[in-house]
């Protein structure tokens, strides 16, 4: 069975550095033990670099034919200062140089700098048009803002454009909110993962999916898109609440699960779980569902294997395998 994973990641060292130059010190000071889980922590370097060698490698060995890449942590697209846009140019350009090597294994996200909305919207078309991406990925939200800020309605109007989605991946909750929600009595390693991969910025991924239906951004763009990895960030498994509740409001034209299953496609980041599976398939259905590995972050022997013997139909598993992102991102 062919194989594409969209959730995929890769890091440029340059621009990393530079990101973590002007973003300035951490909220919070990090503890003793803080550096030695952040080394064990990251990813190998040169899975998260290069395109070729060791990640083509595992793609061979766990049967994955075509990733659909994207800048993973540190982004710049995130980066609230006017330099995002030089950097994410620099992104872009280094990953379609590298999978200019591999073409027949590797698609990309563009990565867009949100601190200027236009130019985001200007960086998302080049990289459609000119580099052949496949759609674009956003970490998290951009000086506090979500997409559904009116200052980013050129980025939506782009992704309805060139018809292809974003990813909304989690980025790191602001440190306001990350004071008073996940700060406690446990150590600075603790508190980033539950600020983060743990809980937090799944939480926070599904809360910027929600604005956007709130904010009526679908209504607005009815051809846009978006990716939502995790199992949908928690929000797909609250659709029938969030139907009941927000009948009572009235603000929305159709219910928020007529907007979540007509413009979100989900995706399992590496959490191969068959319960959660049989739950977003009967949420959703399998033709919303694209597989994906999270990789660096994440490392499965068993991508193409756990499709294989999951309780799915043959053409539930083929969706999902495949057939849903040739589909959505016209691979």
């Amino acid at each position: 069975m062919r194989v594409v994973t969209v959730e995929e990641h890769f890091h440029h060292p340059e621009a990393i550095a530079r990101v973590w130059e002007l973003s300035g010190p951490p909220p919070t000071p990090p503890d003793a033990g803080f550096g030695e889980f952040l080394q064990r922590f990251s990813p190998d370097r040169e899975s998260a670099e290069r395109l070729d060698g060791p990640r083509l490698e595992h793609m061979d060995q766990v049967g994955i034919d075509v990733q659909v890449v994207s800048h993973g942590a540190n982004s710049p697209s995130a980066l609230d200062h006017p330099e995002a846009v030089d950097l994410c140019r620099k992104v872009n350009d280094d990953l379609a140089e590298q999978i200019s090597r591999h073409p027949d294994r590797f698609r990309g996200f563009a990565t867009i700098p949100l601190h200027d909305p236009e130019a985001a919207a200007g960086e998302f078309r080049r990289c459609v048009t000119e580099l052949g991406f496949v759609g674009a990925l956003i970490a998290g939200t951009c000086g506090g803002r979500f997409l559904d800020d009116p200052r980013f309605d050129p980025v939506l109007a782009a992704a309805a454009e060139v018809d292809l989605p974003i990813y909304i991946h989690p980025g790191m909750p602001p440190h306001g909110v990350t004071q008073a929600y996940y700060a406690g009595d446990w150590s600075t390693a603790a508190q980033f993962m539950f600020a983060g991969p743990a809980f937090g910025w799944h939480a926070e991924a599904g809360i910027h999916v929600l604005r956007l239906i709130l904010s009526g951004a679908f209504d607005r763009h009815p051809g846009l898109k978006v990716l939502s990895g995790h199992w949908a960030e928690v929000l797909g498994f609250w659709l029938d609440r969030l139907d009941e509740t927000f009948a009572w409001v009235g603000n929305l034209v159709r219910p928020v699960s007529a907007y979540y299953r007509d413009h979100v496609w989900v995706t399992p980041s590496g959490m191969y779980n068959q319960h959660q599976l049989d739950f977003v398939v009967g949420a959703v259905g399998a033709d919303r569902i694209i597989h994906s590995e999270d990789f660096p972050y994440v490392v499965r022997d068993n991508v193409s294997t756990f499709l294989q013997e999951a309780d799915l139909t043959e053409d539930q598993r083929h969706a999902i395998g495949h057939g849903n992102a040739e589909a959505l991102l016209r691979i």
